[in-house]
């Protein structure tokens, strides 16, 4: 969506959507630069809890009641951008997990015909369940974390030693990338995230000492050379920051436009009620309180649609 029509003083800044809110049908909407709950932040009829998908582009999914005139094509506007609540049927599938990850295969041109950064005339929507399904007693492949770019989706990015790739030629056709020199690092676990940002892909890791990766002990960010096909450890990230979220949910923005601090991370524990803020290049790590924000297992990134 386009967060300009919502903030008050910072132009593109960001909103958290709290999902699963008690006593609550529809998304809390909290207005992260003054870290408040705003009740008046444009029509957000169209969006329910179960209904409603953030995309790392910073338009929204919102799923339509499965009514049979509601096929796929026929939405003049697919994705919700703030103004409209116009929405996309997704054809009448009878449930949809609510913590799927949203990807556009690219950034899709504005309703005046004018592209907004990399974008192109027309884009695939790629709606992936995260959480590990199972078939009998054996554990299906899971296809996360996975990340949209360059027109291409690149998934399982954690396994270290192969980077799995999802094109549509236009049947989907699977591939991937061995890496060279796979990663290796100290002992503990790791919450992997792969970001788009530019063009260009990255991965964060995020490591726990142990079980609970609720506690992280350091952070690393890593940038694909396509070249060498090996992943690239970086100390920064320029003018960008990068918005992390449970469900595998990352996305860059420009951190001057957004209000945010240079060359950081920030990762969202919604139950929390809190944000980790990770400087890249000074290795620093700090805490903040989401102040007034309510408690929720899944919080959306609700960003300005450019990239």
């Amino acid at each position: 969506m386009d967060a300009s029509s919502l903030s008050h003083g910072v132009p593109c800044a960001p909103y958290l959507a709290f999902k699963h809110v008690a006593g609550s049908d529809q998304p809390v909407l909290y207005n992260f630069s003054e870290k408040k709950v705003d009740d008046v932040v444009g029509d957000v009829g169209a969006l329910a809890n179960g209904n409603c998908w953030a995309t790392p582009q910073g338009w929204i999914l919102v799923r339509d009641a499965p009514v049979v005139d509601h096929l796929p094509g026929r939405s003049s506007q697919p994705f919700w951008n703030g103004e409209d609540p116009a929405a996309a049927s997704t054809g009448g599938e009878p449930y949809l997990s609510t913590y799927c990850t949203c990807l556009l295969s690219d950034y899709p041109a504005d309703d005046a015909g004018k592209t907004t950064g990399t974008s192109s005339s027309s884009c695939l929507v790629l709606l992936v369940e995260t959480d590990a399904p199972y078939d009998g007693h054996r554990e299906k492949l899971v296809i996360s974390p996975i990340v949209a770019c360059r027109g291409k989706f690149y998934f399982n990015g954690c396994s270290f030693e192969e980077v799995g790739v999802l094109e549509f030629l236009p049947a989907p056709a699977f591939s991937s990338i061995t890496i060279r020199n796979a990663i290796t690092g100290p002992k503990g676990c790791r919450k992997v995230f792969m970001v788009e940002s530019k063009q260009e892909l990255y991965m964060v890791s995020l490591m726990s000492p142990g079980l609970d990766l609720d506690v992280v002990h350091r952070c690393s960010v890593r940038r694909m050379d396509f070249v060498r096909d090996e992943w690239i450890q970086v100390g920064d990230i320029g003018d960008r920051a990068f918005l992390l979220s449970s469900w595998y949910f990352g996305a860059s923005r420009s951190a001057d436009e957004c209000g945010l601090e240079r060359n950081c991370i920030y990762m969202v524990y919604p139950w929390n009620k809190r944000v980790m803020i990770f400087d890249v290049g000074g290795r620093r790590t700090r805490s903040m309180d989401l102040d007034g924000a309510p408690a929720s297992d899944q919080a959306l990134w609700m960003l300005p649609t450019h990239p």
